[in-house]
Formats: C-alpha cells, sequence, structure tokens
C-alpha cells in the first residue's frame, strides 16, 4: 500500500483523519463541484514552501482558487526558452477558459529562492533549480536600479536585502503577468485584475500592494478590513 514507512504511515494517517473528520463535512459541496465544474474566481500564484497554506491564509474553501505553485512565486515572460510552460499553461487556462476575474501574486518572507539569487555564483553547476530561478534574475537588477522605487512595506522599510527582494519579485512577477497575451486581452477588456501580496511567516500577516503599486507599497491588511 505504500503506508509501512513513517512518512507513509504520516500520510496514511492524515487521510484517514481527513476521511474522519472532514470528508462528511465538505462531500456536499464537492458533489456539488464534481456535477457542475471549477468555478474559481481568482487564480492564486505563489511559492512551493510548505509553510505557505493557501487556503488557511485567504480564508478559501474547494473551488474558490486556482493555485498555480512554484519555486519563488516566478512567472517567465512569454516567449522566454524556459523548457517549462506549466506556468504560462496555467495563467492561459485560467484566464481564458476559468475567467477567472483576478491573479494575484504572494511572495512571502524567508524565501529561499530569493536567498538562492542574492548568493547566486556565475559559476554554479547547472541544475534544474539553478536554470527556473534565471526568471528571477529581473527582480534582482530592478532592486538594483537606483532609479526605480523602493518596495516596501507601509511603515517601515523591507528588515533586509532578502525581504527587499521578496518584495521586489512580487512587483516584477506582476510585469512578466502582464506581457501574456491572455492576460493583457482581459486587462484591456477590464475583465481581469492583478495583485501583489506579501505574506510574514512570523508574523501571520498578510500584505497587500497598494492600488496602482506606483509607490511600490504593501499594505498592512487587518481584522477589520473587508473586501467586496
Amino acid at each position: 500500500t505504500g503506508t509501512g514507512t513513517g512518512t507513509g504511515r504520516q500520510l496514511a494517517r492524515g487521510i484517514s483523519a481527513f476521511q474522519r473528520n472532514t470528508a462528511p463535512l465538505v462531500r456536499g459541496e464537492l458533489a456539488r463541484l464534481a456535477r457542475e465544474g471549477q468555478q474559481p474566481s481568482q487564480l492564486f500564484l505563489t511559492c512551493a514552501d510548505s509553510r505557505l497554506v493557501t487556503s488557511m491564509i485567504t480564508s478559501s474553501g474547494p473551488g474558490d482558487l486556482f493555485v498555480v505553485r512554484n519555486v519563488g512565486n516566478l512567472v517567465p515572460p512569454p516567449g522566454e526558452e524556459s523548457g517549462d510552460d506549466s506556468v504560462a499553461a496555467a495563467i492561459e487556462y485560467g484566464v481564458d477558459v476559468l475567467r477567472v476575474r483576478s491573479i494575484t501574486v504572494c511572495g512571502h518572507s524567508g524565501c529561499g529562492a530569493m536567498q538562492a539569487l542574492l548568493a547566486s555564483d556565475q559559476d554554479t553547476v547547472e541544475t534544474p533549480l539553478h536554470r527556473w530561478l534565471r526568471h528571477g534574475g529581473p527582480s534582482v537588477a530592478r532592486m538594483a536600479d537606483g532609479s526605480r522605487p523602493t518596495a516596501r512595506l507601509a511603515g517601515r522599510a523591507a528588515a533586509d536585502a532578502v525581504e527587499q527582494l521578496c518584495l521586489t519579485n512580487v512587483i516584477q512577477q506582476l510585469e512578466h503577468l502582464r506581457a501574456h497575451d491572455s492576460v493583457s486581452r482581459a486587462l484591456r477588456a477590464g475583465e481581469l485584475e492583478l495583485h501583489g501580496m506579501y505574506f510574514h511567516v512570523g508574523e501571520a500577516q498578510a500584505y497587500l500592494l497598494a492600488d496602482g503599486g506606483e509607490d511600490e507599497v504593501f499594505d498592512h491588511v487587518g481584522v477589520a478590513d473587508l473586501s467586496a
């Protein structure tokens, strides 16, 4: 059964707990979604980091979010020979087929991908991870560009270079998103919104990029903040 190892037993216990405690509560809604198909209103693109639980930090449930996760919450610009079209395919499917109304790029504190970019060495051995992180190169260049606004959290500057790059990377990847044909068409038609988000893991605190984003400020989201 594949459950003989320690991690296998842990997996099986988790599934068993779901079947016992959660499945009875969501079975009706999942049955409806199975009949009617998914109709998520949001595409949520974030890092693969295990500390980010998308449903928890957005208070969402089955069918609410079309989630794309990868190392560093990166969006390869269209036309690049990346050898991986999965992100572009998800964007195209989310916008053109599912007709999502918004796309959020969510970065987070202590991101290992951003740490790796800052520590990158030109002599690093070529690996799939090294090739993938090249899509974060424009974020590093943006952070070093003194002619641009400095991304920050409302009320304070970034704590260190890693946090600075985490914030800058969200803004840069939103620019990459806008270059995709499906996204640019939907934006021109007024059918799509783009949002930037930063989640501070240690504080369990979410920040949203201010509307427009020209000043590159991420605003604290408080318990009294409600959206329509």
